[in-house]
């Protein structure tokens, strides 16, 4: 059996014919669910929205930390000394200094850096003294697990807004 809807007098704030709220009281939050659910209703929107955007947006800077504590970056799984010609490495480029891991340039095919000139006695084709702390770039197992995480996320925000009957 349904509940019957509360009159006017009942509200905690100024209602129309419709029992729609015609006054904001912001801070007005005490009271019964029978007795104030627009304010409540308001906070409760409020607080999921801010929740989601902090999930969605504040916490993607930390992906690469992330990923470096759960080592699955490039330089982790394939150490540099070892997987020189990773192509992670060879197409890197350090974004802050501007310094390619490839000091004399890479292949046409991206394959290996190209050899030091000739005449030169050291082999320094490789730098791995520009690489990140977390390489972390396209076609990576890093990159793929934080996309996986990403669509894991909006999936999960998805069920649980169609759990709670609030999808807009």
């Amino acid at each position: 059996r349904r509940r019957q809807r509360a009159t006017m007098a009942e509200y905690k704030l100024a209602v129309n014919d419709a029992n729609k709220a015609t006054e904001f009281p912001i801070w007005r939050v005490g009271g019964t669910v029978e007795q104030n659910p627009h304010m409540r209703a308001f906070w409760a929107a409020t607080i999921s929205f801010f929740l989601a955007f902090l999930g969605w947006f504040a916490l993607a800077p930390l992906g690469l930390e992330v990923a470096w504590s759960m080592e699955i970056c490039e330089n982790q799984l394939y150490p540099p000394a070892e997987f020189p010609k990773r192509k992670a490495y060879v197409k890197f480029k350090n974004l802050k200094t501007e310094r390619l891991y490839c000091t004399h340039g890479r292949n046409a095919d991206e394959s290996d850096c190209n050899p030091p000139p000739a005449g030169s006695s050291v082999d320094d084709r490789y730098d791995p003294s520009v690489l990140t702390k977390c390489v972390c770039t396209t076609g990576t197992e890093c990159a793929l697990t934080i996309a996986d995480a990403g669509v894991a996320s909006v999936a999960s925000t998805i069920l649980v807004r169609i759990a709670m009957r609030t999808l807009l």
